[in-house]
């Protein structure tokens, strides 16, 4: 035997010290990781041969959403899904999945498979603990999955989200004992959902179809997020003792008449479109004169009676979006809230370029009661016209504890651009000495505003 292969033998061999960590922890690392990629460690060796059948099961979107098929090979209607051999491999892996193992199932979402398949699943998953589930059920035609009632009294689920899905007629008493957050997409809201769970703090609703208004009483609800853009609706927030945030899509306030009666708590408010069609915040409504709605600019009118709420001065961020056609509500909105901290401005231009500014709007305003406390303004979409630097400047003025303006710029900033807005906005004029005047361009221009897009389209 030659010198360098008995060398070789007499090298001791590494030791793995990964495999001689506890189940505990191993299960903890195989839950990280890819869900493929986990049972794959089955083939490692015979100590890792049973480990993936008891570690906490993610099962999530990128592995069951129809986004993950080969983009020259996906399918768009249910028709073929039987078919279609990518289908069967999926649907094979996931029985195959379900069937051998044995823990407990933390995530759990679902978009590709039949009523009788959604009920296996579902039951499983109720059974093994689940915390987060989402349904998007395929292949229903016309009709659409009704959930079973185990899911309904499933106390382990903390996150639901449901798309084309219905709720049976006849609720239970109390559903849902342990859900922070719903999500409904492309179905009805039942009248008593809200009443019947008990710990819910997050409602989101998307493509709103039933009925001409949807209404929202609930005891625990803290945060309510709207995607409708477009379908004429009457948002009706009626009792929300704890709700803290309220949430529109860009266009919600111009095809939908919002109402908040009774919201004590409320901090968070946004987007009110300025070109509002009627809004009602305690009991201050604006609203559009109807012989006005189709000429520019429209007028607009304003009922106030006394409040016996202090919801409007709770508030203290408001996202606005505004064209430069609609200035005038502006002063209308602000005055609703006297304790705003926090201002958003979203600038679109419109179809046309004419300004139709009131030069003496702002002045005529006087002092009004938020600037006493509004300490930032952000303003995405600024061009620098003249609408905008005579609200900036109206800001600046009266702004008495006033600390930042950002400037997000719909056009390449130079230092001469600068210069000019400073002096048009009168910042040499601030009243507040710690005023910081900040310009920034803005790549993504007015499809994308971070501050609030990201929260309502999450």
């Amino acid at each position: 035997m030659s010198s360098r292969k008995r060398k070789r033998e007499s090298k001791p061999a590494k030791s793995d010290l990964i495999s001689q960590l506890p189940d505990s922890i191993l299960h903890s690392i195989l839950s990280l990781l890819p869900i493929m990629t986990a049972f794959r460690t089955s083939v490692l060796s015979s100590r890792w041969r049973y480990l993936y059948k008891d570690f906490p099961l993610r099962l999530s979107d990128y592995f069951f959403n129809l986004d993950t098929r080969p983009p020259h090979n996906r399918l768009h209607m249910p028709d073929p899904v039987v078919r279609d051999p990518w289908f069967s491999w999926l649907r094979m892996a996931v029985f195959s999945i379900f069937n051998s193992h044995h823990g407990p199932i933390e995530i759990l979402e679902l978009s590709l498979f039949f009523s009788f398949e959604m009920d296996r699943f579902v039951k499983t998953a109720v059974q093994r603990g689940i915390l987060e589930l989402k349904l998007v059920p395929f292949g229903f035609g016309r009709d659409t999955y009704e959930l079973p009632l185990s899911l309904l009294s499933c106390n382990t689920l903390h996150q639901l989200s449901l798309q084309s899905c219905r709720f049976p007629q006849a609720l239970l008493p109390s559903i849902f004992p342990n859900l922070r957050e719903l999500r409904l997409d492309s179905m009805p809201l039942p009248n008593d959902l809200l009443s019947k769970c008990p710990s819910l703090e997050t409602l989101v609703i998307s493509t709103y179809y039933d009925g001409p208004s949807i209404s929202i009483s609930s005891q625990s609800l803290r945060k309510l997020v709207f995607h409708l853009d477009s379908t004429p609706t009457e948002l009706i927030i009626k009792n929300a003792p704890n709700l803290e945030s309220l949430m529109l899509a860009d266009e919600a306030t111009i095809t939908n008449k919002l109402k908040v009666l009774d919201a004590p708590k409320l901090q968070r408010l946004g987007f009110i479109n300025a070109n509002v069609r009627a809004i009602q915040l305690g009991r201050t409504v604006i609203q559009q004169h109807k012989e006005s709605l189709k000429s520019l600019p429209p007028t607009f009118q304003v009922n106030v009676t006394p409040c016996r709420m202090n919801m409007l001065s709770s508030v203290k961020t408001l996202a606005i979006k505004m064209e430069h056609y609609f200035e005038k509500p502006i002063p209308m909105i602000l005055k609703c809230f006297p304790g705003l901290i926090n201002l958003d401005i979203m600038k679109y231009k419109g179809n046309g370029d004419k300004c139709y500014l009131d030069k003496g709007m702002w002045e005529e305003q006087g002092s009004l009661s938020f600037l006493d406390h509004l300490k930032t303004v952000t303003m995405k979409g600024f061009w620098g016209d003249q609408c905008d630097v005579e609200l900036l400047r109206y800001l600046v003025v009266h702004g008495k504890v006033l600390q930042t303006i950002t400037l997000l710029c719909s056009k390449h900033i130079t230092k001469n651009f600068v210069d000019i807005k400073k002096r048009q906005i009168c910042i040499e004029k601030r009243a507040s000495s710690n005023l910081a005047l900040v310009f920034f361009r803005d790549t993504k221009e007015n499809v994308h505003f971070s501050l609030w897009n990201d929260m309502i389209y999450y």
